[in-house]
């Protein structure tokens, strides 16, 4: 109905003047983002702007074509919307402005004189990225079994339509993009696989915006045993010497398993218990890591045997073992003798070995020396030394003598 009269004042006033007026340009596309002002220009050159009556000839509304509806007349709005106003600063600026542009704004306007001439502007709203909820992953996912497929999806509108990247981060943060489209498929999940993922989406128009996924990947146990020293390396052989002389034994289970379950030592298929001889200590690092420590005190031959570490979960069950076996070590002490020399004298020492000695059989002979005889050898020999000291040339019965010194001296040494 407005515009309906807007027209018959726009043929009367028209009539009453020869006046020509002429817009700067005839289309215009005005490009904003949502949320800010828009402004819509229109510039009016008119060669007599005044009539008789002192009164500007030409009369100009502000229209939306889209819903054919009239926004201002003359220099007020009229549409009763608090966004929109008319800015007539002079006498040939008739411009449009809108606050806190959305969507909807979008269209064709016209700047239009009653004269029955016209500017048209397209308002373009541009719209930065936004994930959409619904079509989009959440950002922590239910677990995901070892050995299954997984799909990770991002959807997001705006104007222009939002280009899609995904990427992937490793422990150290470092990102790698592994897909330009809005579904990309992990194949064949695993305990290896990257836990944390990405969705960045962009048009131009910031900000850009982007969703965060943390994958939680559910795996049966895995074991690695370690025997404690000053390396704490993998134990790959499945049987260890353990020397009984240390005072205790430490065993090491290292278990990586989720969700996190069970872990029990065990000796020869039985479950340990501690005591005041074992003892088990069991810490938890991070949220798939366990640390099974086994002390023995005091190992020894009864502690020989074969160890297993478990680990059991909703997955699956996991064992590895290790056979102790205790060794000896004994301390071996060689001297050397040093060489004696040939001489007159010999002095000969005897000791008592760290050898059992062996009982005597029950009919073996005792031979008995008399006092009378041990004496009467003695003499011999002390006579035989004067003789032999006064004749300084009989070298050969010194000789003799020494020979059946050192046979009496081996037959007492051999007797007691």
């Amino acid at each position: 109905m407005l515009l309906f009269l807007f027209l018959i004042l726009s043929i009367i006033s028209f009539a009453n003047t020869s006046d020509q007026a002429n817009f700067d340009q005839s289309h215009e596309t005005i490009s904003v983002v949502v949320g800010k002002r828009a402004l819509l220009p229109c510039y009016v050159s008119i060669q007599d702007t005044k009539n008789n009556n002192g009164n500007s000839p030409f009369k100009v509304i502000w229209m939306k074509l889209n819903n054919s509806s009239i926004l201002t007349m003359e220099d007020r709005a009229i549409n009763g919307d608090p966004r929109i106003s008319l800015l007539h600063a002079y006498a040939d600026e008739w411009n449009l402005q809108i606050d806190d542009i959305d969507e909807d704004d979008a269209g064709i306007y016209r700047c239009v004189i009653n004269t029955g001439m016209y500017k048209t502007i397209t308002l373009d709203v541009k719209v930065p990225p936004k994930i959409i909820d619904e079509l989009t992953t959440e950002p922590y996912p239910s677990p995901i079994r070892s050995g299954s497929n997984f799909t990770i999806k991002c959807y997001a509108h705006g104007k222009p339509m939002p280009k899609i990247r995904i990427l992937s981060y490793d422990q150290t943060d470092n990102a790698k993009i592994i897909s330009d489209r809005n579904e990309v498929t992990l194949y064949n999940v695993s305990r290896q696989t990257r836990r944390r993922y990405e969705c960045i989406a962009s048009n131009g128009y910031p900000p850009d915006v982007a969703r965060s996924f943390q994958l939680t990947i559910q795996y049966a146990p895995e074991i690695t045993l370690v025997f404690l020293s000053r390396t704490d390396e993998e134990l790959t052989s499945k049987v260890l010497f353990v020397d009984s002389n240390q005072n205790e034994i430490h065993l090491k289970c290292r278990v990586l398993m989720s969700p996190l379950d069970k872990v029990f030592w065990m000796k020869d298929e039985v479950k340990l218990i501690n005591n005041h001889h074992i003892h088990q200590y069991v810490s938890t690092y991070m949220e798939n890591y366990i640390m099974a420590e086994l002390v023995v005190k005091d190992f020894s031959i009864e502690d020989q045997g074969e160890y297993t570490c478990t680990g059991s979960n909703t997955l699956g069950t996991h064992s590895k073992s290790i056979q102790l076996f205790a060794t000896v070590t004994t301390l071996t002490t060689t001297t050397t003798a040093p060489t004696i020399p040939f001489s007159t004298t010999i002095q000969l020492r005897t000791s008592r070995l760290a050898i059992p000695r062996r009982k005597r059989p029950k009919h073996t002979r005792t031979t008995t020396i008399s006092h009378r005889e041990y004496y009467r050898s003695t003499e011999v020999l002390r006579e035989m030394t004067i003789s032999s000291s006064s004749s300084s040339s009989s070298q050969a019965l010194h000789i003799k003598y020494q020979m059946m010194t050192l046979y009496v001296l081996l037959s007492v040494a051999a007797y007691f």
